[in-house]
């Protein structure tokens, strides 16, 4: 799902060396000279470490961010990834010697901080759209050279978990819009989920995320029982029905999760949809109360 455009480049350091003009043999300084080979030349400037900008776009997501290959746009340009945030790490996290490891608590507690700031972006969940985020970090010689920071990139997508798509607008504030057309809304739904207006025949609807906590990624294929009860509690909750023991015969459930990637990076999502098998709706059902989806029974 995500487009990593990432290399490795060699670092370049410049060393400036002095050179000695003594005589090997201890002659005589010309007149005027004191001996220090110094004062006469100028401190050199501390270095200051590349820092990317906020609120602008650019063709490529890197989760490793080299100076060299950093084309940012204005984001009423065509772009595909925008971004979103910069901020730093800090305390024991920035003092490593080297950036932090995929998998690594420094990364996570980066990613989750790029997951508060994509949601208030966006003016709402990102999880509840065709939506993606990645985090981009300095290089190896960025770091070393004082480059503390890290970026959050985010994406809009073809699909729930689709591919990135261009833009020629920024997402700030896109859920925060009810008819964006990267909510997500009515499908039908056989051996995938096909987006549909929902005013067109349809058998599923999203309902929302259930959060599936420090689940372990290998263990969401045994949990089939637990996150179809998870499910119909977000059904209930978001036709308005009763969540009790009725709630199966009102509705099945299908469900989805992120890669594995994208799992062990953070987003521990599971996005939720009613599911009416061979039925077919017209319109939402959100708040259509026990009316809009009865017990059956048969």
């Amino acid at each position: 799902m995500r487009e990593v455009i990432g290399r490795r480049v060699a670092g370049v350091v410049l060393v400036a060396a002095a050179l000695l003009a003594t005589s090997a043999c201890g002659g005589q300084l010309p007149p005027g000279a004191d001996g220090d080979l110094t004062n006469q030349w100028a401190a050199l400037a501390e270095p200051a470490s590349w820092r990317p900008d906020e609120a602008v776009c650019a063709d490529s997501f890197r989760d490793v961010s080299y100076r060299s290959s950093y084309k940012p746009v204005s984001c009423d340009q065509s772009h595909t990834y925008e971004t979103v945030a910069v901020a730093d790490f800090a305390g024991e996290a920035a003092s490593r010697t080297t950036p932090p490891s995929e998998g690594s608590p420094d990364l996570r507690a980066a990613w989750a901080d790029c997951d508060k700031k994509v949601t208030a972006h966006l003016g709402g969940d990102w999880r509840n759209g065709s939506l993606w985020f990645g985090v981009s970090l300095p290089s190896p010689a960025g770091w070393e050279g004082g480059a503390r920071w890290y970026r959050c990139e985010l994406t809009a997508l073809d699909g729930q978990y689709g591919d990135p798509v261009s833009r020629t607008a920024p997402l700030k504030g896109e859920l925060a819009n009810a008819a964006s057309s990267l909510r997500f809304g009515c499908y039908q739904y056989g051996s995938q989920l096909v987006a549909t207006a929902c005013n067109q025949g349809h058998n599923a609807e999203f309902v929302g995320v259930w959060n599936a906590g420090s689940t372990a990624f290998a263990s969401l294929k045994g949990m089939n029982t637990k996150i179809a009860k998870a499910c119909r509690g977000l059904v209930a909750s978001y036709v308005k029905v009763p969540n009790d023991g009725n709630i199966s015969y009102r509705t099945g459930v299908v469900w989805n999760w992120p890669s594995q990637a994208d799992w062990e990076a953070g987003d521990h999502g599971v996005r939720c949809h009613l599911w009416l098998s061979k039925k077919k709706v017209t319109k939402s059902l959100r708040g259509a109360g026990t009316k809009g989806l009865p017990i059956n029974y048969a």
